[in-house]
Parts: C-alpha cells; sequence; structure tokens
C-alpha cells in the first residue's frame, strides 16, 4: 500500500508454501529472519501453529508521521526533516499488528474516522492479518493521527497527538461484546477508551477470558480497568506517577501491592531491560484462597477450567510453588537490592563472560566474534536479522529461586507520596489538554497512597522526599548500609496485605545489538507488548517470553 507502511518488525522464520497451505506461520514472511538452533535456550517462533489462536485488543488505532530531524528544534526555530514516513498507529494497533507477524488470530476494537485515512488504515491492517471488521468508523470525523519528531542526535521521540471521535460505551453492544470473545483466548487493553473498555473488560472477566491491562500513563478510568485486569505491563515512569513513590523499585513494589488480584506485573526500563513480578498461586497454610487466585470478578467454572488454568500453566505461573512443597519461611529482602544488587550483576556477569560489553545504562554492545574471543568464550548467538541486516542476539534473565518476601528499601511517608502522586496527576491532565479534569487522572490514587502501610525504618521520612535522579543510588546505599526495610511480614502470620508483597522475580535484559543500529524507538513498546501477547497464548514459560519480546522490540528500533 503506497499511503500507509507499518513499519517491518520481525520475520522470526522461513516459511514453505505447504505450511502456508496447511496451518497459520508464526510469522510475517517479509521482515526478519530468525535461526532459533543457533541459541537452544532460546524459543522463538520459527515453526507454523497447529491451530488459530485468537486475541482480541482493544484501543488506539491511527495514523503516525514520524519525521526524521538531524537536532530536535529550538523555540522558534525553522528546520527541515532528513525523512518523512506516514504509518500505521496507536498501541493497540502497532501490538496487534506484531502479534499477527509472529502468528496469532487478533481482532481489533477501536474507532476511527470515516475519511480516506481511515480507509487506508483498515487496509494496511487486514493485510497484516488484523482482524478489522469490529472497527467502528465515524462518519463526518478524521481518524486520530500523531506527528512524531525523532531526534537522531539525542535519540529521543516527541509525539504530538491529534485524537479523533470519542467511543461511547453505548456502542459496546451486547453483540458486539458477543462476537468478539467468542473463542478469545485473552484479551488487551492499551488504557485508551477506557470508559467502553471497561465493559468489554467486565464481560471478558465474567465470561473466564483473561485480561492484559497496558499502563503506559495515568488515564481517566485506567484505574478501574486495572481493577479487572489478570496481567499488567507498566511503561517505566508509571509506577512513579500512578504512587507518587520516590525509588523506582518501591514504585513498582507499590504498584504490585495496590494490584493484589494481578498474576504478573511487568514493568519496562527502557535500555535496561524489564523487570517482573509474578504472584504466587494456589491455597494458604489454613486452606482458604490466597490474593491472586481469583480475579475481580466471579468466574464461571466450567470455562475458566477449561481456560484460564491452561493459560497459567502454559506461562509458566503457578510452578514452584513454596506452598505446594511445605511450609519453609520465605526469604526477606527489598526489591531494590534484590533487583540491583543480585539479579542485575547475574545479568551482567553472564554477559562479561560471553564477551559482551555491559554499558552505564546496561544497553549491550555489538555481537562479534572478536568481544567473544577477547574474553575467551564461543561467540554469541544471534536469534535475529533484521531486515536492514543488524545482527540481533537474545538478552538474558535471572530469576529468583522460588518465591521472597519483598520490602520496601526507602523510608515511606504517604502524605509525600500523595502529594507527588497529585502533581503527576495534574501534568497528564495538562500533557492531555484537559487541565480542568487533573482529579480524573488522580482517582483513587491519593486515597491508596495514604492508605499503604508506612515504612518501620527509623530513617528520615525527609530522606523519601530526594530527587528521582538520585533515588535509586540512594535506595541501594541505604540497603547496604544495612538500613532496616520495610518488611510486612517480618513477624507473624500471612495477612492478606503481606502476601501481596510476596512475588517471583526475574530481570530480563534488552536484546544484545550494537547501540549504533538503534534508529528510533518508536513503536518498540508497543511490539514488546505483541510478543507478550504471542507468549501467553502459545504457553511460553514467562522468562521465554520476557526474551523473546525484546528480541522483537530491539528489531522494530532498527528501522524507523
Amino acid at each position: 500500500m503506497g499511503l500507509l507502511k507499518r513499519p517491518t518488525v520481525a520475520k522470526p522464520c522461513t516459511s514453505n508454501s505447504a505450511a502456508k497451505a496447511t496451518r497459520r506461520l508464526r510469522c510475517h514472511p517479509s521482515s526478519m529472519s530468525i535461526k532459533a538452533s543457533a541459541s537452544p535456550s532460546f524459543q522463538g517462533c520459527d515453526t507454523p501453529l497447529d491451530w488459530r489462536i485468537k486475541v482480541v485488543g482493544m484501543g488506539s488505532c491511527g495514523i503516525d508521521y514520524l519525521a526524521s530531524v538531524a537536532a530536535y528544534p529550538k523555540p522558534d526555530e525553522k528546520l527541515r526533516t532528513e525523512t518523512l514516513e506516514t504509518q500505521g498507529g496507536g498501541n493497540c494497533a502497532n501490538a496487534l499488528t506484531a502479534a499477527a507477524r509472529l502468528g496469532l488470530a487478533p481482532v481489533l476494537v477501536s474507532k476511527i474516522g470515516g475519511d480516506g485515512l481511515g480507509d487506508a488504515i483498515i487496509s494496511e491492517l487486514q493485510a497484516d492479518g488484523v482482524d478489522t471488521s469490529h472497527v467502528l468508523r465515524a462518519a463526518g470525523h478524521p481518524s486520530p493521527f500523531t506527528y512524531i519528531i525523532v531526534d537522531r542526535q539525542g535519540g529521543t521521540r516527541t509525539c504530538i497527538h491529534t485524537p479523533g471521535a470519542p467511543l461511547s460505551p453505548a456502542e459496546i453492544s451486547p453483540a458486539l461484546m458477543d462476537a468478539v470473545l467468542s473463542d478469545a483466548v485473552l484479551v488487551y487493553f492499551d488504557g485508551r477508551l477506557t470508559e467502553a473498555a471497561l465493559l468489554l473488560a467486565r464481560e471478558a472477566r465474567r465470561r473466564g477470558v483473561p485480561v492484559l491491562v497496558e499502563a503506559e500513563r495515568l488515564r481517566p478510568g485506567l484505574e478501574s480497568l486495572l481493577a479487572e485486569a489478570t496481567w499488567v505491563v507498566t511503561s517505566e515512569h508509571f509506577p512513579r506517577d500512578w504512587t507518587g513513590e520516590s525509588w523506582h523499585c518501591d514504585a513498582v513494589l507499590s504498584t504490585f501491592q495496590r494490584l493484589p488480584h494481578v498474576r504478573w506485573l511487568v514493568t519496562t526500563l527502557g535500555s535496561r531491560g524489564a523487570l517482573m513480578l509474578e504472584r504466587r498461586r494456589g491455597r494458604g497454610r489454613d486452606g482458604s484462597r490466597r490474593p491472586g487466585t481469583e480475579g475481580p470478578a466471579a468466574l464461571p467454572s466450567q470455562q475458566q477450567q477449561q481456560q484460564e488454568p491452561e493459560l497459567q500453566q502454559a506461562a509458566g505461573e503457578g510452578a514452584d510453588d513454596p506452598w505446594v512443597g511445605g511450609d519453609a519461611p520465605l526469604r526477606e529482602v527489598t526489591l531494590e537490592e534484590l533487583v540491583e544488587r543480585e539479579l542485575r550483576a547475574q545479568v551482567e556477569a553472564e554477559a562479561v563472560a560471553e564477551g559482551v560489553t555491559v554499558g552505564e545504562g546496561g544497553g549491550e554492545g555489538e555481537i562479534t566474534a572478536g568481544t567473544a574471543a577477547a574474553a575467551g568464550a564461543a561467540e554469541p548467538a544471534v536469534v535475529c536479522v533484521s531486515s536492514s541486516g543488524v545482527r540481533i542476539g537474545a538478552g538474558r534473565v535471572a530469576t529468583t529461586e522460588g518465591f521472597v518476601r519483598l520490602g520496601y528499601a526507602g523510608s515511606r511517608d504517604p502524605s509525600r507520596a500523595a502529594h507527588a502522586a497529585h502533581l503527576a496527576a495534574a501534568r497528564a491532565a495538562a500533557l492531555n489538554a484537559d487541565s480542568a479534569g487533573a482529579a480524573r487522572y488522580l482517582a483513587g490514587t491519593a486515597a491508596a497512597a495514604a492508605a499503604a502501610p508506612t515504612n518501620t525504618s527509623s530513617s528520615s521520612s525527609s530522606s523519601s522526599a530526594s530527587s528521582s535522579s538520585n533515588s535509586d543510588t540512594n535506595a541501594t546505599a541505604a540497603a547496604s548500609e544495612g538500613a532496616a526495610p520495610s518488611m510486612a511480614g517480618a513477624a507473624g502470620g500471612d495477612t492478606e496485605e503481606e502476601e501481596a508483597l510476596v512475588a517471583r522475580v526475574t530481570l530480563a535484559s534488552i536484546a544484545r545489538m550494537p547501540k549504533s543500529a538503534v534508529v528510533d524507538t518508536t513503536g518498540a513498546g508497543d511490539s514488546f507488548i505483541g510478543s507478550m501477547l504471542y507468549g501467553i497464548a502459545t504457553r511460553m514459560p514467562l522468562p521465554g517470553a520476557l526474551r523473546l519480546a525484546a528480541v522483537v522490540a530491539g528489531c522494530k528500533c532498527t528501522a524507523l
């Protein structure tokens, strides 16, 4: 199609005509090449699926105008673009495109304009294998679009979004919900269109269809949507904005604690990879169901037994649960110390052993035989070659042995956290041209922060008000100096509040590729989520899904 072009994300396999004729492929045949055999520990998508796997996505869909410039313009400055491309955009549409190219059968629920751009959007999505039969068209309205300035010098992207016609809850009819949820293995929401999305999410949970919610930034109604989530993926900055916590690991832990029904939470960390907290499941010592073993709505037992446990087991959830093996005491550690002093050290040690240079930000150097030979290691395996010829290797993952009881590294001040969350909500509303409605972005956050348990550490509360730029460093230093962490369950039995702090923790690095190959990060997060949809739906172990997602996201970054 001449008008629009979605960036080619990945060709994780080479296909043959016989497979095409009989089975749905696990790859998009024109994007990248993967050899799964090159790395025995890496699980790619190099073989066809034996059945059609339907996933549903609801959220944004539009047009992206990507203007690449040498450097970001100063006020009143005029400059020319180096390149300008028009591509399909929108978090949900992009994620489903990635899922379709990996081999799933996605169905999109969204609303675009009744204009020519809308026609082009539909044609492009259909060409990629996305079902658009439930994309509503608004006659007389333009389609949503985003102007994106890609700063080549600074490596940043700035997005200016123009929304289209709103999607009303009244437009989500029972017939539409029945059609899209029939035979679906999961539903994904990108956090937009929240009022209408909430209807579909609740109906999905009622039917026993699990829900993945993306929390990219504060949005009106997002908190209600998160309450329906089975799984959650957040951006790097969302936990801090939502909870008001100064230290990043504390913000992630607070987010996890405030969503006790969520099975796992993934927070992307940019060049530092991704962090996953997985909640243990089963029954407590007294035989009662523990938090996280059931969603916020009752699920029909027959459908739940037929569908949800399969996905749960497929994604590696529930394995290695201490409750199954006995009542051994849980190890207690702050999330900050666990991530920065143990898991990240393990990941970086493995990288060095393979001859890969690890930068200050967690990024890795180019995969070459020379760097490996210099370290006395074998050449790192290349699992992906992008359409532009960039050689990409799988990143590494480090996971705790079993489950641990996590604590907060910083001294917690509920009043300060509530104030910080209020400021973040006001900032989000202003960026969304909705300053008068800032309270809608804050809904429930201040109350939740005030209700959270405070740290029992003797550290002064003033330390928690330090700037975010120094917060993680301070947290690590405090842990190393023996400061008492906040351990809700350090003494006594497991209450629901204490159980919400128990998790298995996984840290995944980014894919291995030269920094010079990164052209544009726009859409990388969407590719990551599309890959996670694939991992869940095809029953990949969680660490394997994180590694695949990092490779696909990295491949996306090699093109505008």
